[in-house]
């Protein structure tokens, strides 16, 4: 019986989709990055929010055209490979990237809602790294159950992480605690108020990372080429819209240098009004990062599914549980890899005692500054996976740009807005802003490390690939 292959069930609508990519982008960024931008631009977060909005819509928007014109699991992988033909490399290691992100991501968000689950019960840290692989296989096998029961639960849990963005700021507005000045950008010293505005941006920027991902559900979407490129757009400005909301309110609640140095920033602001809004905030965290862990390992293994089906991972991946309907051996070797992430950069780094000392670099103005800090391995890992997708950001933008030439004729069910010709100006911004965020953000030489080593292991794959 090996004449006939199963393939993905197709259960999902543009409801479905839209409240599925949200579930990516909220994720925990939001809970943790208002704290770390509040710092370069004090009151005024709401602008490198708002810049940051605008750089994701931007690069949502080339994700969108191409979504449409290659409705398939392999995403990215597939745009790259249309794009420039001739760069089978480059097409691979863009997937491969956006692979690595999904898991990283994953792993990184399940020690994040262990750490939170710890602190909300009162449970011993050395216990993180045990609940996290508990977090990773319990969600695994409801990715594994199937695509509408995961998107059901990321509903669900949806509702009460976006329940816990609307109570702070709702807090905000009705118990404020000080009258911010929105229009003041308070820079540190030796930055200017615009380099204040894009770097906080930059940092920001990572709090909307997700719907990257969105794409590789195509395959188990109705209408996919129409519902895809909207469910992507509609994420991006509804996550927008929230991310406003907050940065207005959070303001209200605490001054931005206490944001800045709590690791809980909403938890704390939140804890101005009482202990109660603070164990409300507490949870909702909880919430958002274990949806974050689900959206990823969902995304994760339909990316590996599409680049088994493409024939360059093995074609085992790319078998579909005739029951589930689900690719149930890319399900299981996501969550495995998850699990190694875990246990390899953070149990047992944890257990030994080891952290990782760094001279970071940082370029403000014309003065360069090197100072010490403390890594977690798990957290280097963690920004690793950032760059790589950034860096993807950057060649997606440059394959609408290609494609635009390549394929004049090419059904478009959405198409970039404001082009000169077949020039799409808005793709082009987005590439640029990526390379200035990439240069701007990672400034630490450990991470760049960390993305050459999974550069190295991508192009190891790639060249041990299955051969037709």
């Amino acid at each position: 019986m090996e004449g006939k292959r199963e393939k993905l069930k197709r259960e999902l609508g543009l409801g479905y989709l839209t409240l599925f990519g949200v579930a990516l982008i909220l994720g925990a960024g939001i809970y943790v990055l208002i704290g770390k931008t509040a710092g370069y631009v004090g009151d005024a977060v709401w602008t490198s929010v708002l810049f940051g909005s605008i750089v994701a819509l931007l690069t949502g928007f080339s994700f969108a055209e191409l979504a449409g014109m290659y409705p398939f699991a392999s995403s990215s992988y597939t745009y790259v490979k249309k794009a420039f033909p001739k760069r089978d490399s480059l097409a691979f290691l863009t997937g491969w990237f956006i692979f690595f992100d999904a898991i990283a991501g994953a792993a990184t968000a399940a020690l994040g809602f262990a750490g939170y689950f710890v602190k909300a019960f009162g449970i011993t840290e050395t216990y993180i790294p045990i609940l996290a692989i508990i977090t990773i296989i319990i969600l695994t096998i409801i990715n594994w159950i199937g695509i509408k029961e995961s998107a059901i639960a990321a509903l669900a849990l949806l509702i009460l992480e976006v329940f816990g963005l609307i109570f702070i700021t709702f807090l905000g507005f009705i118990f404020t605690q000080r009258q911010p000045n929105y229009v003041q950008v308070t820079p540190p010293a030796g930055i200017d108020i615009l380099s204040a505005v894009l770097i906080g941006a930059a940092v920001f920027y990572f709090a909307y990372t997700g719907f990257e991902l969105q794409p590789t559900l195509a395959e188990e979407a109705k209408n996919p080429r129409e519902n895809v490129p909207k469910a992507i757009v509609l994420a991006l400005i509804i996550c927008s819209i929230l991310y406003l909301l907050v940065a207005f309110a959070v303001v209200r609640l605490i001054p931005p240098e206490e944001l800045a140095k709590s690791p809980a920033p909403l938890a704390a602001a939140a804890e101005t009004v009482g202990h109660e809004a603070y164990i409300i905030m507490l949870i909702a965290a909880l919430f958002s990062t274990g949806n974050t862990v689900l959206g990823f390992l969902v995304s994760g293994s339909r990316l590996a599914y599409g680049l088994a089906e493409e024939g360059i991972l093995y074609k085992k991946l790319a078998l579909v549980d005739r029951k589930r309907r689900t690719p149930h051996i890319a399900v299981f070797m996501s969550g495995i890899i998850g699990i190694l992430i875990i246990v390899f950069c953070d149990a047992i780094p944890r257990a030994l005692g080891i952290k990782v000392r760094v001279t970071t670099f940082q370029l403000i103005g014309l003065t360069v500054t090197a100072s010490p800090k403390e890594y977690e391995l798990i957290e280097i890992v963690g920004k690793g996976a950032s760059l790589a997708c950034i860096i993807t950001f950057v060649i997606i933008n440059a394959a609408v740009i290609a494609l635009r030439y390549r394929e004049q004729e090419a059904r478009r069910t959405f198409k970039v807005p404001l082009s000169i010709g077949n020039f799409p100006i808005l793709s082009a911004i987005a590439a640029a802003l990526c390379v200035y965020f990439i240069i701007t953000a990672f400034l630490d030489w450990i991470v760049w490390l960390v993305a050459i080593i999974v550069l190295i292991i991508g192009f190891t794959l790639y060249f041990l690939r299955p051969k037709a």
